[in-house]
């Protein structure tokens, strides 16, 4: 049996700084199980937290807290990652340098974000958030960029909602309330004291999570609110069918609000972090929910049906429950990358380049379209042995080649070339190949063109 690629995913979560991460990391590896081995690495969770990611991870690697600009910090994963691995990123502290030092020990490096503040030299970064152009970003030549609600890291419930059929709850007015896991600011309560202003609203389901701190002073609150119930830490299931009894949700512009969105239904976002101006532009500009400032115009007169259909089509067009295929197929070519083995042409190696640079298809994508006669092939490549200024690669697969890449060099300037085995092509090698480059370049103080 094929030993599964390991995935470590890195992220941190508590009551001052939320779930969010961890919630939408955990999502990923929801997607990524079946096919990878997924360990998370979190530095000091406590055991509610520790209990969750168990349920979902192959593993836990708990680490000793570190502060962002201590220097063990940047190597924190180091006795943990080679060029075998697939590390994930999510959090507002894994700068530049942290990225360099995953990348210059070999391993492939996605990261999730939504702030775009820092250049980045992961091989691919993950931001759900729609409305965000590429050129907010400042990446590696190689980066691939997934943006958008097309990427979606829902957790399974969810994306089962976003593929399902979908009406209007019968009975009264019903609303839910979730402001995030940890809602350090007790937006809740305001939520709560908005709602009972509107006489339509007839239920409110209020949703808070395990890192929730203001639970007493909620519970006291709502002694005198008996039309209220709380919930508390609930799995994704049993919060997703208490969204199905909701005509309408009041969220935060995070996570949860791309939940609801894809359960479907009237939903109410509200800014409560600074990192959450994107997701609230985006969510009310495309019409996916509607401002928090809107609640109380919008549900004097109760819920239409036509208002509740309008808005659900509209979240239809953006959730459509297919996330899961569109990123495993992003980590299945970094896994075929993570499997590869560079290592110096050798003699031996002439028939293998000569075959892959007549393959037809090369060929006729060639300046020169005709085949390329064995006796020049010869000359060319005994050459290049030779020429210090010229190194050729081959990259392998389980010990059966897959590809060569070549670098010429001029004084501090290096021409790359490669060619994919027809077998490698349409896989995503061609990003491996960039990334590369880049280290290869790096490492010599060279600059690269192709």
């Amino acid at each position: 049996m094929d030993r599964k690629t390991r995935i470590i995913f890195r992220a941190d979560g508590n009551s001052r700084i939320g779930l969010g991460h961890v919630t939408r990391s955990l999502a990923l590896v929801h997607m990524l199980r079946k096919e990878f081995e997924c360990v998370f690495a979190i530095q000091s969770p406590d055991q509610a937290l520790q209990e969750r990611i168990r349920e979902v991870c192959d593993g836990i690697i708990v680490l000793p807290p570190a502060e962002p600009d201590a220097d063990r910090f940047v190597h924190e994963l180091d006795a943990y990652i080679s060029a075998e691995e697939i590390v994930v990123l999510d959090g507002y502290t894994f700068g530049t340098a942290y990225q360099q030092n995953i990348k210059s020990r070999g391993a492939a490096l996605v990261c999730i974000d939504d702030i775009h503040t820092y250049p980045f030299v992961a091989d691919a970064v993950i931001n759900q958030a729609g409305g965000v152009s590429p050129e907010k970003y400042q990446t590696a030549p190689y980066t691939r960029l997934l943006l958008g609600p097309h990427y979606a890291l829902l957790r399974p419930a969810f994306l089962r909602a976003a593929k399902a059929a979908r009406a209007i709850p019968e009975g009264e007015l019903r609303v839910m309330v979730c402001m995030g896991g940890a809602d350090p600011d007790n937006h809740t309560l305001q939520a709560l004291e908005a709602l009972q202003a509107i006489p339509a609203v007839k239920y409110i389901e209020i949703v808070v999570g395990s890192a929730y701190n203001r639970l007493h002073e909620l519970k006291q609150y709502l002694k005198d609110l008996p039309q209220a119930k709380l919930h508390r830490d609930l799995s994704a299931e049993s919060l997703r069918r208490l969204m199905a009894k909701c005509q309408a949700a009041i969220t935060s512009a995070s996570g949860i609000s791309y939940e609801y969105a894809a359960v479907g239904g009237l939903l109410f976002v509200k800014q409560t972090a600074d990192n959450q101006t994107g997701m609230h532009q985006f969510l009310t500009t495309e019409g996916i929910a509607q401002d928090y400032g809107n609640l109380s115009e919008v549900l004097q007169q109760g819920m239409s049906e036509t208002l509740f259909a309008a808005q659900l089509t509209t979240q239809r067009q953006f959730f459509d429950g297919k996330s899961p295929e569109r990123l495993l197929e992003l980590f299945k070519s970094l896994s075929l990358a993570t499997s590869l083995k560079l290592r110096k042409a050798v003699p031996e190696d002439l028939q293998q380049l000569f075959d892959w640079a007549n393959d037809p298809e090369v060929r006729r994508h060639s300046f020169n379209p005709e085949p390329i006669p064995l006796e020049d092939h010869t000359r060319w490549f005994q050459a290049k042995l030779d020429n210090t200024n010229a190194m050729l690669y081959l990259a392998e697969a389980d010990g059966k080649p897959a590809a060569h890449i070549r670098f010429d060099m001029n004084g501090s300037t290096a021409t790359i070339s490669y060619q994919i085995a027809a077998d490698y092509r349409g896989k995503g090698l061609g990003i491996w190949f960039c990334s590369k480059v880049y280290s290869i370049c790096y490492r010599t103080g060279r600059m690269c063109s192709s």
